[in-house]
């Protein structure tokens, strides 16, 4: 019987620490925002490319959106890209309880028409104890990640 009671108790005591972080979503919402960014970055320099126009993805902290300029190389880039799985604008929010920030600071990264960047830019993304970082590469505009 003291045996039963210790086990209880033990299983109350832990299930006070576990439980709250069992329905703790801020981690997979931050990874999903990480991998969501991480697409259309890579996105927007494939869309760069083949339509041989540049492609700016706007950073903000509500979250990113991509755009070209309507006349393709000229003017201020305000026609959104269009997600080729929705139809819609290609956007994505930065969920509750989750920062994004880049390093240099800047809130747009430019991929001209072959796809290349101009400078290195990184991105970094944490909240919910998860931290990721996404790196364009300058010249070859090449997105890689960590983890």
């Amino acid at each position: 019987m003291i045996e039963l009671v210790l086990v209880l108790l033990l299983v109350s005591i832990l299930s006070l620490f576990i439980l709250p972080r069992l329905f703790d979503l801020t981690v997979f919402d931050a990874h999903g925002y990480f991998d969501s960014l991480d697409a259309a970055l890579g996105f927007a320099r494939r869309e760069a490319i083949a339509s041989e126009c540049p492609v700016s993805v706007s950073l903000s902290g509500t979250g990113y959106a991509l755009d070209q300029a309507p006349a393709c190389t000229t003017g201020s880039f305000s026609q959104p890209v269009v997600n080729p799985a929705s139809g819609q604008a290609y956007t994505g929010i930065l969920p509750s309880g989750i920062s994004q920030s880049t390093s240099p600071l800047t809130q747009e990264i430019l991929f001209n028409s072959s796809g290349m960047s101009a400078a290195q830019e990184t991105v970094t993304i944490t909240g919910g104890g998860f931290s990721g970082i996404l790196t364009i590469e300058s010249g070859t505009g090449l997105v890689t990640h960590s983890p």
